[in-house]
């Protein structure tokens, strides 16, 4: 890798730690993934300002090639097109090379799920408590409301923060159905 590479790899990450407030371990992370980059295009005897989408696209191919995780390949090609961004940005470059490409493909891991036994201790659980409480008291109330949001989140399959972050207004006596607002500010009624 020459020293073209290095000066405008220290540049780049320069402008994140000041300008964009980079943390440590991203600042590290990026360097990791530029030098690897340029020891590639390096190889090719492709420099920062003449490194192409054909090269960047050939990474990715060597990056899947070298059996690196879709995750990992993912975040190497979001380095990569915040660096020739930058590199345009600042006049060394007339075009980013990185637009276009689509970024590798990831699955979405499956979400955890409780168990039908973990799922009846915590309802259970949360009836214990009311049961415990002396009536009309402050303690009681918050038993109340712990137990009815546990029956809320199994019987109707909110979000946590959809759940916390629901008015009273939400319910629809009339229909027995709650009005949730969503991710994107998407509405639904459970």
């Amino acid at each position: 890798m020459g020293a073209d590479w290095l000066r405008r790899m220290d540049a780049f990450l320069e402008m994140l730690s000041a300008e964009r407030n980079a943390a440590a371990n991203t600042l590290a992370a990026y360097r990791r993934d530029l030098e690897d980059f340029a020891a590639f295009a390096s190889a090719r005897d492709r420099s920062p300002e003449t490194a192409g989408q054909e090269d960047i696209a050939a990474f990715m191919a060597n990056l899947a090639a070298r059996s690196i995780a879709a995750s990992s390949s993912a975040r190497k090609l979001s380095a990569l097109r915040q660096f020739f961004r930058f590199l345009v940005e600042e006049g060394v470059r007339d075009s980013d090379p990185t637009s276009g490409l689509d970024s590798p493909k990831q699955r979405a891991p499956l979400p955890k799920t409780l168990s039908e036994t973990d799922v009846d201790r915590i309802l259970g659980a949360a009836a214990q408590e009311v049961k415990a409480s002396d009536p009309d008291t402050p303690a009681c109330r918050r038993a109340l409301r712990m137990h009815c949001l546990v029956e809320l989140l199994y019987a109707t399959g909110l979000r946590v923060s959809e759940l916390i972050s629901l008015p009273a207004s939400a319910a629809n006596g009339e229909r027995d159905m709650l009005n949730i607002r969503g991710k994107g500010g998407r509405e639904r009624m459970v």
